[in-house]
């Protein structure tokens, strides 16, 4: 996935979701928000990557966002059967919650890596798609092959676990 498409699919992804945040409540909102601020991260990563000098600390200012937002941050705003509307949450959540904290845990450690990663220079090369890989792998890429990377792992759990509106 280009970073263009990706940074066009969060666009509406985004925009679509913040009409349904005005009806959540308790939890459902909390974690619709901060879905929006995993997007909003991604949205400015993306914008570092198509700029032709990217600045290496707003990268890793967003990556910081999207950390907050990661592993066990992301897996308590999933309470069981918190399934109130307007939540785009399907119950495979629950029903494969082990998967579904693994993608939380690859997200953290992904955004760690491109915080490392955020002054390496590009490259045209996609990234082979590997379920593990170290913090230091992910120190030597360059960022918008973790980038890309973090991108699939959104996809994967979405795909899994977010019903389609």
């Amino acid at each position: 996935m280009t970073i263009f498409r990706l940074a066009a699919l969060l666009l509406l992804s985004s925009t679509l979701g913040a009409q349904a945040h005005d009806k959540a409540t308790g939890v459902v909102k909390q974690r619709m928000d901060a879905m929006g601020v995993l997007a909003d991260s991604m949205k400015a990563v993306a914008g570092q990557l198509k700029s032709p000098s990217p600045d290496p600390a707003a990268i890793q200012a967003a990556a910081q966002a999207l950390r907050t937002h990661a592993a066990g941050n992301l897996t308590k705003d999933f309470p069981e059967g918190s399934l109130a509307p307007p939540t785009e949450a399907r119950p495979e959540i629950w029903q494969d919650w082990d998967r579904f904290t693994a993608l939380a845990n690859r997200l953290d450690l992904q955004a760690q890596g491109l915080a490392l990663a955020a002054g390496n220079p590009p490259s045209n090369t996609p990234p082979k798609e590997q379920k593990s890989r170290s913090l230091e792998d992910f120190a030597t890429m360059p960022p918008n092959a973790v980038f890309t990377l973090i991108g699939q792992t959104c996809g994967t759990c979405h795909k899994a676990f977010r019903a389609k509106k």
